[in-house]
């Protein structure tokens, strides 16, 4: 598979809020061939991000809707039955980024392992459901992933099926960078290194696109992230001026589609 060119986008517009805003921007979005759609910023969150992915997850089609999660108000076991039941209603297109803002050293690091132990307690193919042999689940696929960490201590698996991506995409912010193994993408400034399989270069509407081409050609960025202003109007610029770097891809889940899929858990 060729390397993929990512384009991606946040707000902290409170007028998320209003789902027929909300729409209408996610729409825009869809239709600039913009990959992720990330909802909060480190340092603006004035929504539930969460709560807004639910339905909005129902009014796209193809983009990955990312929720900003803030571990200092946010409990594994909730984060990770919420995400997953997102992923089942957008078929493998959610993501999450958990943020360190407000919570002691460490406290995001631990949600981060709680909550993929707790996706990881349940294989694929655990739910059976034949009415006639009356067998609901495989419980030999069944795993007790019970954490104890330095802040968290939750007993697994979450009642809930694994997501369709095995692991909700991880996406983690250079202003605010959770320290991870590996993120899926890290959004990052000029110069910034976060492990990550795919580096988006924070950037402006207005640069230029030949330099952020090259530079993808090259391999130091994988592609352009961009904090929305003015939403409309710069989802608009960046179809018009990137839009032409995104390939058609073709996957069944985001992870397919951004060739970042993960394997199944032995």
């Amino acid at each position: 598979m060729s390397r993929a060119f990512f384009l991606s986008v946040s707000t902290d517009d409170p007028r998320l809020n209003d789902p027929l805003w909300a729409r209408s921007v996610l729409s825009a979005a869809e239709q600039a061939r913009i990959d992720l759609f990330v909802m909060g910023r480190p340092d603006a969150r004035p929504f539930d991000a969460q709560v807004i992915m639910g339905w909005a997850a129902a009014a796209t089609r193809r983009i990955g809707i990312v929720a900003a999660v803030p571990a200092a108000t946010s409990h594994p076991f909730h984060v990770a039955r919420a995400l997953s039941a997102v992923d089942h209603l957008s078929d493998g297109r959610s993501g999450w980024l958990p943020l360190c803002g407000g919570a002691p050293d460490g406290m995001a690091e631990d949600m981060v392992e709680a909550v993929c132990g707790l996706w990881d307690g349940w294989s694929a193919d655990t739910l059976i459901i034949d009415k006639a042999s009356g067998r609901y689940l495989d419980a030999s696929k069944v795993r007790p992933t019970n954490h104890e960490g330095p802040f968290f201590k939750v007993a697994g698996p979450v009642n809930a099926m694994r997501p369709p991506q095995g692991h909700i995409l991880l996406v983690i912010d250079g202003a605010d960078p959770v320290s991870v193994a590996e993120a899926d993408i890290a959004l990052v400034t000029e110069g910034q290194e976060i492990a990550a399989r795919c580096r988006l270069l924070k950037t402006r509407v207005d640069s230029d696109p030949g330099a952020i081409a090259d530079r993808f050609g090259w391999g130091e960025i994988d592609g352009a992230h961009f904090e929305l202003n003015d939403a409309m109007a710069d989802i608009a610029r960046i179809a018009e001026r990137f839009g032409h770097l995104v390939e058609p891809r073709e996957g069944k889940t985001l992870r397919d589609r951004l060739g970042l899929a993960l394997e199944e858990f032995a």
